[in-house]
């Protein structure tokens, strides 16, 4: 038997709000799951929060990397 630890890590980011336009919201998604490790994002403009679930630790340079590529401000963890 195969089991995997998956780690679910919230993100309060300041720059989504409620009026994100949903290309905006899409960004933030396609850019997040292309870093390693990263298997599922679930993105909450009105609590101005992204979870991102993860199959193991995360690189966070390339968290902030990813936000940053798609147009994110702060973000703090």
């Amino acid at each position: 038997m195969i089991t995997t630890a998956y780690s679910l890590v919230a993100y309060d980011v300041s720059s989504l709000t409620p009026e994100t336009c949903e290309h905006c919201l899409a960004a933030v998604r396609s850019e997040l799951i292309q870093v390693p490790g990263v298997v599922g994002v679930d993105v909450t403009p009105a609590r101005s929060r992204v979870s991102v679930l993860a199959d193991g630790r995360l690189d966070q340079e390339l968290i902030k990397e990813a936000f940053a590529a798609a147009g994110c401000g702060a973000v703090d963890s």
